[in-house]
Order: C-alpha cells, then sequence, then structure tokens
C-alpha cells in the first residue's frame, strides 16, 4: 500500500513548464498573478485576490495582518480563540472563508488555460499506475489543499469522475481523501433559510446554523446545483489544525488503510496537521512498522522540517529513505528516482 501526501507546495509547483520564481528553469513570464498560492500567499495583492476580498469585506480589517513576512496560520489560529469571545471575528472568519473559496476558485480556473492539463500531478500518476499495475498494489491519496488538480489529473489519466462523495473512495486501486475540504464542497445551511447570497448569510452570523450534511458545489459562492447557497466546507488554515473538513465515511477509509502503508511519498508538504499525524503514529490503528519513505519539498529546509514533523526518516535501517529538494517539477525531471523509490 502506498501513501502519499501533498501539501501546498504540489499545487505551487505543479507545471514542469511554469516553474516557480527561485527554481531551476524559471523563465520570467507574468504567471505569478495565477499560480496557485502557498498558505503565505493566500492574502497577497494579487488583482484577483483584491477582487475576491471586495466581495466578502468583513474580512478587510484582517488582511494586512495575513501579509507580508507573517505565520498566515499562526495568525489565523489566533483569530479563531478570539472569536470565541468577540463576535465580530465570527463574521470576519466567515467571511474569509467566502473568499477563500471564491479566490481559489477563479486562481485554478485561470491556472488551467496555462496549463491545460499538462502538469506534475498526471506525470506523477502515470508513474505510479505503471508501478501499481505491475505489483497490484493500492495506493492512496491524501490532500490537504483545496484545489482540484489531483482530481483532474485522475480525469485525465484515469478517467475518474468525483461527481458524488462515494467516488472519492469507492475505487479498488485508489482512494482520495481530502482531509481540509475543497472548493467544490460545501454545507447546506439550516439557518438562516433560503438564504440569497453569502452577504445575508455574514448578516445573520450570529444565528448561523449549518448542517453536517456534504453537497457538491457546482458554481461561486458556493452554488449547488438548485441554486441555493451554502457555506464553504473548507478548513481555515491553521496552525497545528487539529479537524478534519470531510465527510466521516472519508475519515473511516483513511482509517482502515493506514496499518497496510508500506510506502509514503510527501510532496510539498510539512506535516503540521496534528491530528492526521496521531493518526500515523497511533500504537494500535497507525502505522506498521517502518514505511519506505521519500520526502519532496523544493528546498533542503523543507525536507529536514517535513523529516522533523513527521518523526519517520530514522526509523528502520533497512527500509528505503529518499528525499527530493527541488520541488515536484525536480520530481518530474528524475522520474527515474521516483520509480527506483517504489520498486
Amino acid at each position: 500500500m502506498l501513501l502519499v501526501i501533498f501539501g501546498a507546495g504540489a499545487s505551487y509547483d505543479s507545471v514542469l513548464h511554469y516553474p516557480p520564481r527561485g527554481t531551476p528553469g524559471h523563465r520570467p513570464l507574468d504567471l505569478e498573478e495565477d499560480r496557485p498560492p502557498l498558505a503565505n500567499q493566500l492574502f497577497d495583492s494579487r488583482s484577483a485576490f483584491v477582487a475576491a476580498m471586495l466581495n466578502y469585506g468583513d474580512c478587510k480589517p484582517l488582511v494586512n495582518l495575513l501579509r507580508g513576512n507573517v505565520q498566515v496560520e499562526q495568525r489565523l489560529a489566533k483569530f479563531e480563540d478570539e472569536a470565541r469571545d468577540f463576535p465580530p471575528r465570527r463574521r470576519q472568519l466567515a467571511a474569509i472563508r467566502y473568499y477563500l473559496h471564491e479566490m481559489l476558485w477563479s486562481c485554478e480556473r485561470r491556472w488551467w488555460q496555462k496549463h491545460r492539463g499538462i502538469t506534475n500531478h498526471a506525470t506523477f500518476l502515470d508513474a505510479l499506475e505503471r508501478w501499481r499495475f505491475e505489483k497490484k498494489e493500492k495506493v492512496c491519496l491524501v490532500t490537504f489543499n483545496y484545489d482540484r488538480m489531483i482530481e483532474q489529473a485522475m480525469g485525465e489519466v484515469f478517467g475518474f469522475k468525483f461527481d458524488h462523495f462515494g467516488r472519492y473512495i469507492a475505487d479498488e486501486k485508489y482512494t482520495l481523501i481530502k482531509l481540509h475540504g475543497s472548493v467544490d464542497w460545501g454545507y447546506e445551511i439550516l439557518i438562516p433559510a433560503a438564504p440569497r447570497n453569502p452577504k445575508q448569510i455574514l448578516e445573520e452570523i450570529e444565528a448561523l446554523k449549518v448542517s453536517e450534511h456534504f453537497r457538491k458545489v457546482s458554481d461561486f459562492p458556493v452554488k449547488f446545483d438548485d441554486g441555493v447557497v451554502g457555506f464553504p466546507a473548507l478548513a481555515i488554515p491553521v496552525q497545528n489544525k487539529s479537524e478534519f473538513t470531510c465527510p466521516p465515511e472519508h475519515v473511516q477509509a483513511l482509517a482502515s488503510v493506514i496499518p497496510n502503508v508500506t510506502k509514503i511519498i510527501t510532496i510539498g508538504w510539512r506535516a503540521t496537521e496534528q491530528r492526521f499525524l496521531r493518526m500515523l503514529k497511533n500504537d494500535l490503528t497507525g502505522l506498521k512498522g517502518s514505511p519506505d519513505l521519500m520526502v519532496v519539498s523544493c528546498h533542503i529546509q523543507g525536507v529536514t522540517d517535513t523529516n522533523d514533523n513527521l518523526g519517520l526518516a530514522n526509523a528502520g535501517p533497512s527500509r528505503k529513505y529518499a528525499t527530493v529538494d527541488t520541488g515536484f517539477s525536480g520530481l518530474v525531471r528524475s522520474i527515474d528516482e521516483l520509480e527506483k523509490f517504489l520498486r
């Protein structure tokens, strides 16, 4: 069983022919406006980001505090703590959820216009499938990203369609778990009844009641197929996030495969999600033995941070351990190293 874990770095460095600034092969093209953001870029002053912010004005007082050389996830965690005793924070954080939904939805669409499905995800999945077909293995893909780049690649490579929630866990070969939610997921709103738009929802935030029922979203802002507006089913990216935002049956499916994992690949992931780490390390239901490990990051410090947080780099002298410090594109450029690790 192979477990692949994707973080924000996988989407940020998702197109081999459009590498990010500061990485090998970067060309001075005007692409950074449309590139999927890292966590500390979620509130950048990109024109499309600002346009989305203007639609959710309640988040404006917090934007300056989430820009520049700051720990965005730490700041958001502080805001969540403040929301317990300071009601305006609850409305501001709800506005941030709607902002993230709209901003990432439109960013994903613009990035698609650049890559047209020729992504590192597609090449990576093709390599996995060659190995999986030969070894008759099962693959579990876990992502903490909200975008649908993995779903798009699985559609390109395997013909998968994720038109309902059962599709994510029904296939015998590949399971996809999105633990922090998705731009095309929403919760049904119970109060206010039949909300017309996010503005109405934010105005009635003190009375807001959201169901635990997930629905697929067909358009922004969080519109279902019947035109009803929902609440974004995506987790605000806070430091040491301890909650999941996905259907409980998806979490159960993940828990059922973890004990069978023999190989792990992490891509652009810093391993800071505490609840997931606890699942991996649980003595009774977590990983068994010492799985082979490959850590992919855009720089050596990222590799070190992931290793330290994951705590598996030195476990088991007989297992394989590999690192790539040139990002997702570096892994694709050295696809033979991936195949060597898998075999």
